[in-house]
């Protein structure tokens, strides 16, 4: 059976110090024991507070900057039951505190497929013919593959000689697959950074915290980074369909500055040829701007879930 967790949390609270040290106190410090200041600080931040597990709470960042840092590593993450991350996040969400989610890290233990399975089908969906059926989806670039051999280490486990870790995409970009055995069972990995973490972690925390949801959702966000046409690969996501998660970035318009242009720039214009030539030329003008809506307002669509043609 696969047991799915979260496997690494790393959330930016801008908040002041004492306000972090309580939130805390109040959900996780019955997991993860009181805090205890480190005599050293970290990149970016003037002081470290920790408790077991490895968990940090870094804090004070200089420059008259306000904002702390969570930081829970695997062994944390895995101490906290996954309500208590959600209950965390939502109250978060519900104060409109302002926050940022770094990095999230999902895992699957004792998955059917091995790291050679995976690195093979990738190696031969390039190898492939032009004109046979593709057997892999992923937009990373397929040159971010690596398998690890370690055919004379034990499995930590003491289950077997010889350990194989497969390498899926880069280090730097915001999505990266691990998939290896050196623990004995194959375990797979899926590393979230920057605004994707953030995506995955509101549609996991911010929503119904059943484990089984909580495995869907993680399946549906894998599958956006990668899909494979193989029974082993069908198996294991299990009919789930793809989150289709799409980052809107920052600087994209939103759906109120686009009335705003209209009412302000086009609206007595639109109104003067409604005049003439009455509702002919709303009609006209609406079936123009569906041929190019997609084209030119397809972040403004997707925001509200109007990405796909009817």
């Amino acid at each position: 059976m696969i047991e799915f967790h979260i496997d690494y949390f790393r959330i930016t609270i801008h908040s002041e110090t004492y306000s972090c040290v309580n939130l805390y106190n109040e959900y996780f410090a019955n997991y993860l024991g009181i805090l205890r200041s480190l005599d050293h600080g970290a990149k970016g931040y003037k002081g470290v507070l920790a408790s077991s597990l490895g968990f940090q709470l870094k804090h004070t960042p200089g420059a008259d900057r306000v904002y702390c840092t969570f930081e829970f590593p695997g062994k944390a993450c895995k101490a906290i039951p996954p309500e208590i991350f959600g209950l965390f996040y939502q109250v978060l969400k519900f104060g409109e505190q302002k926050i940022n989610v770094n990095r999230i890290d999902i895992a699957f233990d004792g998955v059917e497929f091995t790291p050679q399975q995976f690195y093979k089908v990738i190696i031969d969906d390039v190898n492939r013919s032009p004109l046979d059926k593709p057997i892999v989806r992923s937009l990373t670039q397929r040159e971010n593959l690596e398998l690890r051999n370690e055919p004379l280490k034990e499995k930590e486990d003491k289950s077997s000689i010889g350990r194989e870790t497969c390498y899926f995409g880069s280090r730097y970009s915001e999505r990266y697959l691990r998939l290896y055995n050196m623990r004995g069972p194959n375990r797979l990995e899926i590393e979230y950074k920057g605004d994707r973490a953030g995506i995955v972690a509101e549609d996991l925390l911010n929503s119904d915290l059943d484990i089984n949801t909580l495995f869907k959702k993680s399946i549906a966000h894998l599958r956006d980074f990668i899909d494979i046409d193989k029974p082993w690969w069908h198996k294991f996501i299990n009919d789930v369909n793809r989150a289709y998660a799409k980052i809107i970035k920052a600087n994209e318009v939103t759906l109120e500055k686009k009335k705003n242009w209209v009412f302000t720039q086009t609206s007595a214009t639109i109104a003067a040829l409604y005049e003439i030539e009455g509702p002919t030329f709303i009609n006209e003008l609406i079936y123009i701007g569906q041929e190019r809506m997609y084209r030119n307002c397809s972040p403004l669509l997707s925001m509200y879930g109007k990405n796909e043609r009817t």
